[in-house]
């Protein structure tokens, strides 16, 4: 058993990296593995399953497998409702930003990720498919990013683990606009810093998934559908 690579590599860090490119590498490539007779709706959510799976399941399992508990990850809820104030700054302040660049062409191409055309039939009923895959990926991206990598790393690089976090967090959003791609960053910092402030990650969740529902809701009023 490897106790130490060297002076500054122990085990569970050495875990946490060699994890983190293995769930990397495969989040983004399992969609290639969904099969071709998958409708638009199956391909989604198999795409959200596969996030869902190397960014919570597997590094939440090799955890465990080392002797690191949940709670060590950001996985805890006692001791968190005072934290709500900070993060409901946060949602507050992302709105406005949120609904201002809704009305770009390039914001009403992309969401809802989803994709939703004028006029189409069953909307409402995909969407109560989709919704439920899509928000937790939120969880699972929050888990992996600001509990496994910012918390996980943090015990043997400090708070220089958020900086860590945040350059694969970028790379995720390269595919997305570039304003997004820039709030990414932004989000990452901030995130990852409340995620080692407060040592849970269920508030950045909250917000995660509130700001992509008013993403998804603006798109949808802007395509006919709520307004």
């Amino acid at each position: 058993m490897i106790r130490f690579v060297d002076d500054d590599l122990d085990r569970r860090t050495l875990t946490v990296f060699l994890t983190a490119l293995f769930c990397l590498w495969s989040a983004q490539f399992a969609i290639d593995l969904a099969p071709e007779s998958l409708t638009r709706l199956a391909q989604m959510n198999w795409w959200a399953g596969t996030q869902i799976f190397f960014y919570l399941v597997v590094p939440v399992s090799v955890m465990a497998i080392v002797g690191v508990r949940p709670s060590e990850i950001g996985l805890r809820i006692r001791g968190t409702s005072s934290h709500w104030k900070i993060y409901a700054t946060i949602f507050a302040v992302a709105v406005p930003f949120v609904v201002i660049a809704s009305y770009s062409a390039e914001f009403q191409d992309r969401y809802p990720l989803y994709e939703i055309y004028a006029g189409q039939s069953d909307v409402w009923r995909d969407l109560a498919y989709w919704w439920p895959f899509y928000f937790l990926q939120f969880v699972a991206i929050e888990v992996f990013f600001r509990g496994f990598l910012v918390l996980g790393l943090g015990r043997r690089i400090g708070s220089s683990a958020i900086l860590v976090a945040t350059v694969p967090y970028l790379m995720i959003h390269l595919v997305k606009p570039p304003i997004e791609a820039l709030a990414s960053i932004a989000g990452g910092l901030v995130m990852g810093t409340l995620a080692w402030r407060t040592k849970s990650i269920w508030w950045g969740v909250a917000v995660h998934v509130g700001v992509a529902l008013v993403m998804d809701l603006m798109s949808l009023g802007h395509k006919g559908f709520l307004w």
